[in-house]
């Protein structure tokens, strides 16, 4: 105002001026806040600087200029309010909406301000004195914090659990969704007490419901899985119902950090209740049908036999005993000599005299699942006298899978040998048949005894021609399923009805897969069994399918409640942040202080989502690693730059312990960085305040090992075991205050084994700190003088200024990169449209063009396609700022002509050190693609 020259202005010289409008032309000088002072007839416009952020380009032009002159395009709205003004009569609006013409375009925006009358030397009105702020950003804001609120309150309504909120000591309701107002079979619950509503409910059984609901409130404590019968009246015909619900009483927190109110959310788990009373049922029926074995056993007409680990006799069943005679018990394997016994299987072996290792017994001792063989023996004290048997053995197993014995049953076929010559040639043309069906098939005498396999059966599990006849096909079921199968053959053996189960069955890979088995009887003509006929059917696939997808739907809820609550974190300062901006009551320092939050917290959310998409890349195995010759002791120093903030932050002591010479890796110096940023972090995040934490790298002939030390928490061995799987995390608290996905560690020994490397972790225990361990290959030492790397290069001093093209549909986002670019100094030339870019690329030439790939009408690439073929732009830079990241982008875009690659958000440094890059080497050479 000092050099303006007022000798255009109806106003005059300063000099001249009366004494209200110098004292009032003082204040609004003074002033922090926006403010203008219309003067005279013809309110002639005076300001602060503070006006001039909304004022822009019509600054200084508009000093001392009419009022609706330097503001025409809303005479109409603020006329009626001003000449109210010099009637003597002050305004005040808040929030108030203009259409404003700002950088050649109109948009809304919403101003809080006053109006007051300025009286002259007569004491009459001379002016007014306005007073504003712009609150755009506010009610913007407000309108989305609505919105957002009544998505949330969309999804409390339509979920399928029961919800509901109360309020105060005495519990009021405050919210609840449909399915709780139909668990407790009213509407009107909103107001009222629980102990009001809950009297619709018949009873609640075993535990006190409003005892919990009062200890939550009372303690700040949630309780969680809290399972109640519950007993209420059926909508349809109000009979009572006994349901099993398991209920969350989670405390809600106020400003003051006081408890005053409680979340309540309940599921029904009626079925899984009843599931786990069916299982304590099998249990029981299991032990009772074990009784009624040990019975079989003893009646049953086969010869039956046990030992023990080593092969001594244990126990024989009284047909053992009849069908060999007195025989001796055997104290092991060796012992099995004594029985005189030949192969009598028709095969290459058929009469040659059994080993005692060859017993099915002692096969059965060794792992094997003993097939049904037949054999011929002499009884003890019977010489000259041969009886022809099926010998069929089985190992027996604990829990663990080890063998603790191993079982024979043994059958006295003497008699239907000679019926079975008779048979044979029609069995071979039988069987004939049956090995041209694509499906195993399989066939029993009446009695059940396995006597044939088509050759499908023998294909599919390995096992050798003829060795499941009698009991060994048991031995290929998987030891749970065994049971449960020969409780339904026996069924449909007794009963006659058809045998069908779902059964896993092993492959001839040593697979247990899901097999679906069915047999019918076959009749004669008196309506007998004289025969079973069965197939097998491998359905593993769609078995699989059925169980993964189960999983996968447990898994994505765990993931998805994990990931919003991550997410929520930082969302949270943010928008407290925003509110507090909003007020417009904050000072430098604090504005400046929000602003760190809210970059913090966006910084926070960039590393989770570039965490998922990177375990994401490792795990499908879409990362390439560009090795090259790496000193680690450059890469300890970027780690540790990296977690220096948040290790000041919870004032550790670091403790470095590096060899004097250079320590080689192969290896990619970024994901190096990345994974000792890791490691540290953990390490930082996992150690309360003033903890310490070392850093120790040792080389060991041609390895190199770094070891990470802390006094944090610690890991129990269940959390050690399976640290380094994806989305593991040690226990949680409600507070979350460690943060993360747990992707870090499973991110870790990924891009270490890509590296050659391995990793382990140790702990002594809870509370007593935690040591991870990385081994590396070293490359051998090079006394030669060293050859710098590119990494080891600093941008050199900024050349001079380039004209800079940004282009982004996202108004914000392409004005604040405009911003940044003009704050280093260049000129930013900023469009939100493909074919203005163009018209201004035309116009202005630019050095580089930063494009959006996501456009309307055209996408980035095409974009950058034509930039190209315009006069003078064949050589000019581009560089991609698009939210794609995945490497299939950055390959596109680099195929579509672009020098560089950003992922949104942009890394302020990493431009910056680009864009320096540029002006030094020089506008018109190539740069090194990357990003």
């Amino acid at each position: 105002m000092q050099v303006h020259d007022w000798s255009t202005s109806r106003l005059g010289s300063p000099s001249v001026w009366p004494q209200p409008l110098k004292t009032v032309a003082g204040l609004m000088l003074h002033s922090k806040t926006p403010a203008f002072l219309a003067w005279g007839p013809d309110l002639s416009l005076l300001y602060n600087d503070a006006y001039l952020d909304i004022l822009g380009q019509k600054h200084p032009a508009a000093l001392g200029q009419p009022l609706y002159e330097v503001w025409p395009d809303i005479r109409n709205d603020i006329e009626p309010l001003v000449n109210k003004t010099l009637s003597g009569e002050p305004v005040y609006f808040e929030n108030a909406l203009f259409t404003l013409r700002r950088n050649g375009e109109d948009e809304p925006a919403w101003f809080s301000f006053s109006y007051a009358p300025v009286d002259g030397p007569n004491g009459r009105v001379a002016g007014l004195y306005c007073s504003l702020t712009e609150t755009t950003a506010q009610v913007l804001a407000e309108q989305n914090r609505q919105a957002e609120t009544r998505r949330l309150y969309s999804l409390f309504e339509q979920a399928p659990s029961f919800m509901a909120v109360v309020r105060e000591p005495s519990h009021v309701y405050e919210l609840a969704n449909s399915a709780y107002l139909r668990l407790v079979g009213r509407q009107d619950v909103v107001g009222k007490t629980f102990r009001e509503v809950v009297q619709e409910i018949e009873e609640i059984e075993e535990q006190d419901y409003a005892a919990l609901l009062d200890q939550a409130y009372a303690t700040g404590k949630p309780r969680i899985g809290n399972r109640m019968p519950v007993t209420f009246r059926r909508q349809a015909d109000g009979a009572p119902e006994r349901r099993f619900v398991d209920f969350i009483f989670q405390p809600i927190t106020g400003p003051d950090g006081k408890v005053n109110g409680v979340f309540i959310e309940g599921n029904d788990v009626t079925e899984h209740a009843r599931t786990e009373d069916e299982l304590r049922e099998s249990k029981r029926s299991a032990l009772q049908t074990a009784r009624h074995l040990d019975a079989v056993l003893q009646a049953a007409p086969v010869g039956i036999a046990m030992v023990d680990a080593q092969g001594k006799a244990v126990r024989a069943n009284p047909a053992n005993r009849q069908l060999w005679g007195a025989h001796p018990v055997s104290q092991g394997v060796d012992g099995y000599g004594g029985c005189k016994g030949w192969w009598a299987d028709g095969s290459a072996r058929h009469g040659r005299r059994i080993r005692p290792q060859e017993w099915a017994l002692a096969r059965a001792l060794r792992g094997e699942e003993a097939p049904r063989d037949t054999v011929e023996i002499e009884p003890f004290g019977e010489p000259g006298i041969r009886r022809t048997i099926l010998d069929c053995g089985a190992p027996v197993r604990d829990s663990d899978g080890n063998i603790i014995g191993s079982v024979v049953a043994q059958m006295d076929i003497t008699d239907q040998v000679s019926i079975e010559a008779v048979l044979r040639e029609t069995i071979l043309t039988y069987h004939t048949i049956a090995n041209a069906i694509p499906q195993i098939v399989w066939g029993t005498r009446p009695d059940g005894y396995h006597d044939y396999f088509n050759q499908q059966w023998y294909d599919y599990t390995g096992v050798p021609q003829g060795s499941t006849h009698g009991e060994g096909w048991k031995g290929l079921f998987y030891l749970e399923d065994q049971m449960l199968a020969t409780k339904k053959w026996r069924h449909s053996l007794t009963t006659g009805e058809p045998y069908e189960i779902e059964y896993r069955l092993r492959h001839h890979s040593g697979q247990y897969r899901w097999t679906l088995g069915r047999a019918l009887p076959v009749r004669n003509e008196q309506g007998a069994i004289v025969r079973w006929m069965g197939t097998c059917t491998d359905i593993h696939e769609q078995k699989l399918a059925q169980e993964e997808l189960v999983q996968s739907d447990r898994l994505k809820d765990e993931f998805l409640a994990m990931l919003a609550h991550e997410l929520r974190n930082p969302l949270a300062p943010i928008a407290t942040a925003a509110d507090l901006l909003s007020m417009g009551t904050l000072d430098e320092e604090e504005v400046w202080q929000l602003s760190e939050v809210i970059s913090r917290q966006a910084g926070h959310m960039t590393r989770l989502i570039d965490d998922l998409l990177d375990v994401s890349r490792v795990t499908h195995g879409q990362v390439t690693l560009d090795k090259k010759p790496v000193d680690m002791k450059s890469i300890v120093t970027e780690a540790v730059e990296q977690v220096k903030p948040l290790l000041e932050a919870k004032a550790h002591h670091l403790e470095i312990q590096l060899p004097p010479e250079r320590s080689m890796v192969s290896g990619d110096r970024m994901r190096l960085v990345q994974v000792l940023a890791n490691v540290l972090n953990n390490a930082v995040r996992y150690t309360p305040n003033r903890g310490r934490i070392a850093l120790q790298m040792v080389e060991d002939g041609n390895q190199l090992t770094l070891c990470v030390r802390d006094n944090g928490m610690g890991m129990s061995d269940e959390l050690i075991a399976v640290a380094f799987e994806l989305f593991t995390q040690g226990e949680r608290t409600s507070d979350r205050t460690q943060g993360g996905l747990g992707l870090g560690l499973a991110l870790v020994q990924s891009l270490v084994r890509l590296h050659g490397g391995t990793v382990s972790l140790q702990s002594a225990g809870a509370g007593l700190g935690s040591e991870l361990t990385m081994v590396l290959p070293r490359l051998p030492h090079d006394d030669g003088p060293r050859r710098f790397e590119a990494d080891d290069a600093t941008p050199g001093p900024a050349g001079e200024s380039l004209r800079i093209m940004v282009v982004d549909d996202n108004v914000d986002a392409a004005r604040l990169l405009g911003m940044f670019v003009e704050m280093l100094g260049h000129q930013a030339f900023v469009q939100f449209h493909p074919a203005s870019a163009l018209e201004c690329a035309r116009q202005v030439k630019p050095h580089i063009c930063l494009l959006d790939i996501g456009l309307p009408d055209m996408d980035g690439y095409t974009l950058a396609r034509q930039l190209r073929q315009l006069p003078g732009m064949e050589n000019v830079l581009m560089a991609a700022v698009t939210g794609y990241s995945q490497p299939r982008d950055k390959q596109a875009a680099f195929a579509a002509g672009f020098n560089f690659h950003f992922a949104k958000p942009i890394n302020a440094q990493q431009l910056k050190s680009w864009l320096a890059d540029v002006a030094v080497q020089g506008k018109d050479k190539p740069v090194t693609a990357g990003g």
